[in-house]
């Protein structure tokens, strides 16, 4: 009888601790999805080809929930489902979103390889002038790579001196603010906002002069993008800038929701490093309308300086 009670006693520990432990839930398609419980006890946002915990779904069992997908910033209702969860696992394919059937074994979803750009060799034999590089824009700008790679230019500024440039094809990206620098309006109450324009000229011989200009700065009108963000940087941050300015974030923790730009953002944060110093920074991202939400990484961080203490 003492032994019977005991192989209870462990089948009953053993159900609690399924019942306690989260599921998992593989979005395989190439959509962000939202998962609201069909009993209304919570909701997940995932990104494409992402796996989650999911708190308000049984480790093992049935789960009921409707599906929604996103076009765009669009929320679309797809279908209410009924999945069975296994080993504290489930999937939702592409199969869920056509209203396909499923198959027993359903085959991995084929992702197209990205387009690879192709690249021009430049001659061997290259020719070179000596440019000044000059700011005629009403912004500030830096220059991120090319020969004028580190640059940095208020409006009417120009190089201190001339740099060898290669003649024919001249590219580089340019970071740059979205406010003017002369402008009435241009105090930003939720500090700085940036943007990126890649310029592309011809140098020709003996050319002493290159002038970036307003229309050199193409400033990408995309839609808004209403979302919130998730950290996935090992340390605690805080933004000191932009839409979320005095929010912090832990590892996993999300941001409020937020109105962004299409297109590049840079988030300007502070945090402490695993070295015990403090730090600023920036995150510079691109956003989507199928960022839901918008996922920070480590990789993310540029322009890190120390602060001196």
């Amino acid at each position: 009888m003492k032994k019977v009670f005991c192989i209870f006693i462990a089948l009953v520990a053993i159900l609690v601790t399924e019942l306690s432990a989260q599921a998992r839930v593989t979005n395989t398609t190439s959509k962000a999805l939202t998962l609201k419980a069909a009993n209304g006890n919570g909701e997940l946002m995932i990104k494409a080809y992402e796996k989650a915990k999911i708190s308000f779904a049984p480790s093992f069992g049935s789960f009921a929930f409707d599906l929604y997908s996103y076009e765009g910033s669009k929320e679309s209702y797809v279908a209410s489902f009924t999945k069975n969860v296994k080993n504290g696992e489930f999937q939702i394919t592409m199969k869920d979103l056509t209203g396909e059937i499923q198959e027993n074994s359903p085959a991995k979803e084929k992702v197209t390889p990205p387009i690879v750009k192709e690249v021009i060799e430049q001659p061997v034999n290259v020719r070179t002038t000596n440019l000044e590089l000059t700011n005629s824009s009403n912004f500030k700008f830096v220059v991120l790579n090319g020969p004028f790679a580190g640059m940095a230019l208020a409006p009417g500024q120009s190089s201190t001196k001339p740099v060898s440039t290669p003649t024919g094809l001249l590219e580089m990206t340019l970071k740059h603010d979205v406010q003017q620098e002369n402008a009435a309006d241009s105090k930003i109450s939720h500090g700085r906002a940036y943007r990126q324009s890649v310029y592309s000229g011809i140098v020709v011989e003996d050319q002493k002069k290159l002038e970036i200009k307003n229309e050199n700065l193409t400033f990408f009108e995309g839609k808004t993008v209403r979302t919130m963000a998730m950290s996935l940087i090992p340390y605690k941050i805080v933004f000191t800038a932009g839409n979320w300015k005095g929010q912090a974030l832990s590892n996993r923790s999300y941001t409020t929701k937020a109105e962004l730009s299409e297109g590049f953002n840079s988030f300007s944060i502070q945090y402490v490093g695993t070295d015990g110093l403090k730090y600023q920074a920036d995150i510079e991202v691109i956003v989507t309308p199928r960022d839901r939400p918008l996922v920070f990484r480590e990789t993310d961080i540029k322009n890190k300086l120390r602060i001196k203490q």
